[in-house]
């Protein structure tokens, strides 16, 4: 049955089936590892990726394709992140994001498959970054500031795409991550979650630009927020 359902994404990812085979597939992937790799081989990667494509004005697709996604990332024996940035997965959150800004569980969904692309491989995390997925993070950041979950999700994201680098730090910096980030930490300065995590994406990404640390710093000191850098 699954088969099936990969195949059928391959062959028609126009079809109004398209959103039962994703939900069977996202069932699947989530209750039971052990298909992973078996799914990977057979294409459900580029299948649930074409689906994205396809039908890419439907929301609850694009979640459910996501939460596949995500899935199948991290089967780390079968080199699922690999596999998943291969078949397009990053430009295809990224799209996701963009088409469907408003809607929590997209951006959520989306945040978490990028996480586990990004910190599945090398490879990966720089073809996460290079398709624009800091810059879609970011700005869950921003447009979301008010979801906890949302905030969890975003941060976990651009922590696992912090490792590629000056290019990560550069996206950040220019896509207004830096107020974003520091309007987060405000916004939530009870939930220790987003205090231990942003600090630490702070200070990851300062280690490739120190420019990030001394605005975090000032930005923090005018409004008031008293922020551990130094771990």
């Amino acid at each position: 049955e699954l088969d099936q359902a990969v195949q059928a994404l391959l062959a028609e990812p126009t079809s109004s089936s398209c959103p039962d085979h994703c939900a069977a597939l996202e069932a699947a992937t989530l209750r039971s590892s052990t298909c992973h790799a078996r799914l990977l081989e057979a294409g459900a990667a580029r299948g649930l990726v074409g689906a994205m494509r396809a039908h890419a004005e439907d929301p609850e697709l694009q979640a459910t394709a996501l939460r596949a996604l995500q899935h199948l990332s991290a089967a780390a024996t079968a080199n699922g992140a690999r596999r998943c940035a291969e078949a397009g997965a990053c430009s295809a959150a990224v799209a996701a994001m963009e088409a469907h800004p408003g809607h929590v569980l997209v951006q959520q969904a989306a945040c978490h498959a990028l996480e586990l692309i990004a910190f599945g491989s090398p490879e990966s995390r720089a073809r996460a970054v290079a398709e624009g997925a800091v810059e879609s993070s970011s700005r869950v950041l921003k447009v979301h500031k008010s979801c906890a979950t949302a905030q969890h999700a975003a941060l976990a994201a651009l922590q696992a795409m912090s490792d590629d680098g000056a290019e990560c730090a550069r996206r950040f910096t220019e896509s207004g991550g830096v107020a974003s980030l520091v309007g987060t930490i405000a916004e939530h300065k009870e939930d220790a979650q987003v205090q231990y995590w942003g600090s630490f994406l702070i200070r990851s990404l300062s280690a490739h630009n120190a420019d990030i640390r001394s605005e975090v710093a000032r930005k923090c000191h005018w409004q008031g927020i008293e922020l551990d850098l130094d771990g």
